[in-house]
Order: structure tokens, then sequence, then C-alpha cells
């Protein structure tokens, strides 16, 4: 499927000749002449990149920025500014964009920057369209196949490296109290998700279970269950914070977006389940 772009910027000229190259590209362009014409084209369609001139009036593409990534915090944005201006391209990029394109626009860097970005994007949803079970399917560790996703080999052993190894017998409940916001990986046996005295969920091997917790540590309303014999990894929200703390500030990025595409997973899944309960068709992808 192709990529939808959107291109803002007031100077018509600009906006025709970035559409015209990008459509030669294989692209599918959408052009708006301000911010605000930008939202609102926004509200009746996605796009998978954004190109933003920096200098509008009512709105310069630095505030249409922000406003796009309160939106959308994965949204890949590049912004296109003069030679006058790099310095305030470079600091657009340390709040969030994704690259600058100078003006005047050369066609050749416009698809290197363009391409990477659309890769990029592609890159850091790739799992959001997938249902849970196409997951399991490629990849019973769904751990490491979202979780890690974006880290090398050492970055995925040094992250393992953070967990204490336990055991829990059928009936034992797992210890979570002391630990607020942890982790758990199961590696195997089976645990039941329990709201009060109702199972409300299972956790098989290859699960994990906390990724809401890391980022609200004080919201915890179920218990776990051991079903069988059960060994889980667990990792501390104190370690991990810690382990991010001499690692780069992009892989705590690409962590945090990990954990959003893992929660959207689950989402699905329950909504799925719940359509079932309710006697939708199974096979329905949301």
């Amino acid at each position: 499927m192709e990529a939808k772009i959107l291109i803002v910027d007031d100077e018509q000229n600009i906006r025709e000749i970035i559409k015209d190259l990008l459509q030669v590209r294989g692209y599918k362009v959408t052009t708006a002449v301000d911010g605000q014409d930008a939202l609102d084209k926004m509200k009746y369609e996605n796009f998978d990149l954004y190109i933003l001139d920096v200098f509008m009036p009512n709105l310069n593409g630095i505030d249409l920025m922000k406003k796009i990534k309160e939106k959308f915090p994965l949204a890949v944005i590049i912004i296109s500014t003069g030679y006058s201006s790099i310095n305030g391209a470079l600091n657009a990029i340390r709040n969030g964009a994704f690259h600058y394109i100078s003006k005047p626009i050369d066609g050749e860097e416009l698809f290197n920057i363009v391409d990477k970005g659309v890769k990029h994007y592609a890159d850091l949803t790739k799992n959001m369209n997938k249902s849970d079970d196409e997951i399991k399917t490629k990849d019973s560790n769904r751990f490491d196949t979202i979780m890690l996703h974006g880290f090398n080999e050492e970055e995925k052993k040094e992250f393992h490296d953070l967990s204490v190894l336990r055991t829990y017998k059928p009936s034992e409940v797992i210890k979570l109290e002391e630990n607020i916001g942890t982790l758990i990986f199961v590696e195997s046996g089976e645990i039941s998700v329990q709201l009060g005295d109702i199972i409300i969920d299972k956790l098989e091997s290859g699960s994990s279970w906390g990724e809401e917790t890391f980022m609200h540590s004080n919201n915890i309303f179920t218990k776990l269950v051991a079903q069988k014999e059960t060994v889980i990894k667990q990792y501390s929200r104190k370690n991990i914070l810690e382990y991010f703390n001499y690692k780069s500030e992009s892989l705590l990025k690409r962590y945090m977006i990990n954990l959003l595409n893992m929660m959207y997973v689950k989402w699905k899944y329950s909504l799925r389940k719940i359509g079932m309960l309710m006697g939708y068709n199974p096979h329905y992808k949301i």
C-alpha cells in the first residue's frame, strides 16, 4: 500500500514542487496551505509522514508539529526550511522531528529523507496492524518481537540480564506488591489474571504482563495466580530505568514506543475476545 504524505506550506510553488516530485516517486500526497488547514485534513485522513514548513502565518511549523505529536505520538515529521534557519530545524529535531530538508528543494535529497522517514514509520508501527494471533504464529516470544524490537543482540542480552528468574507452584500468587511497576515474562507454565476471584485472562509461555503498570506504576487492580508450575522472568521498574540511564536516549524512546505497541496489540486482542462473547465473527480484524 502506498504511503500517504501531508505537505504543509503557505507557498504554493513549494507545495506543488514537493507534491509533483513525491507523486512521481509513487507516494500519495495531500497538501495544506497552513497549520489549521492541516489539522482539519487530519480529522478525515491518516498520514504516514508529514512535511512542515517552519515559517507559516498563524501556526508555525514547530507549533504544528507539537499539535500533531499530541494526537499521534509516533508521527514522523520532516521540517522544511531555508538555509538561513538551519539552527531552527536542528532545534525541531531535538523536539521530536525526524529530519529536515533545506530549500531550495533538491529532488535527490528529498527522496532520500522521505524514503527513510516512511521506512521509519513502517518500522515503528509494524506490529500495530497485526493481531495477537499473527504475532504468536510468527514468533512465540512476543517480548522480544515487540518489547525489544529495534534492540541489537547485545542490548537484548543486557536487558534480559536485568531479570530475576522465579518459579511458582500451582495456586501460588505472583508477588508484585513490593515491586510496583514489575514487568513479567512467562518462560513456561500458565498464569491466570484475576479480578477478585474471577479469571479475566491467562498468560501462557511467551506472554508478558505489566506494560501499563510500568507507565502508571500506581495502578494495579488484578492479581496473577500460577495455574501449574510456572517459571517467570521478573523485571523491576527501578532496574529498567537505571539501565536506560546508561544507554542512549534514543533506545529509551524506542522502548517506550514498544511498550505502547504491546499495549495496543493487547487492546485489540481484548476487543476481539469481547466481540466473540457478544457473537461477532472472531475472524473480524479491528
